[in-house]
């Protein structure tokens, strides 16, 4: 992550880890991935060295275990593994915005949908560049979109929300993650 850039808009799952969660099992189901072993002949590997592409969040987490894994990861979603406090270790995390992040960007605590399509067709809200609020490699951020007080959409990423990678069709309730 962090070289690559990646972002998804998805219906909200009733919390930011659920929501993950939804985004990975599509990503995974959709092949659309970097795998690390690919262009490597798996007869050339010892059991400690690869891993198939996976099938499943469990197999994923399996190859994440090897040490080669992380000298590529798969340059999405897949790379993180949880949602943690922005005071927490972010590597290999989702971190949500915290209230004063959203406050400076959004100018709420509750973005809505128009809210966050501004500031991915400006790359600027307010007085703050969403691309410095980034964290570490191998982590990302979310925002949860709201729609009438209601959480209806999360995003999450590790770039700069500017080409978000719809999972959801307009109108529907969603999450940020880049």
């Amino acid at each position: 992550m962090g070289a690559s850039g990646w972002d998804y808009r998805a219906p909200y799952a009733g919390s930011v880890e659920a929501t993950l969660a939804a985004v990975q099992e599509r990503v995974l189901m959709s092949g659309d991935f970097i795998w690390p072993w690919d262009d490597i002949d798996p007869e050339d590997l010892d059991e400690d060295e690869g891993a198939p592409r996976p099938s499943s969040l469990a197999g994923l987490a399996a190859a994440k275990e090897i040490e080669g894994f992380w000298d590529e990861g798969t340059h999405t979603i897949l790379d993180v593994d949880r949602v943690v406090a922005a005071d927490g270790n972010q590597v290999g995390a989702i971190v949500s915005l915290t209230p004063a992040e959203l406050n400076r960007v959004f100018g709420t605590g509750q973005p809505s949908a128009a809210d966050f399509d501004r500031g991915c067709k400006s790359g600027l809200v307010g007085p703050l560049d969403l691309g410095n609020l980034l964290g570490e490699r191998w982590s990302g951020r979310s925002v949860v979109i709201y729609k009438d007080g209601s959480p209806a959409e999360s995003s999450s990423g590790d770039s700069p929300a500017t080409s978000s990678q719809p999972i959801t069709s307009a109108g529907e309730p969603a999450i940020k993650i880049s």
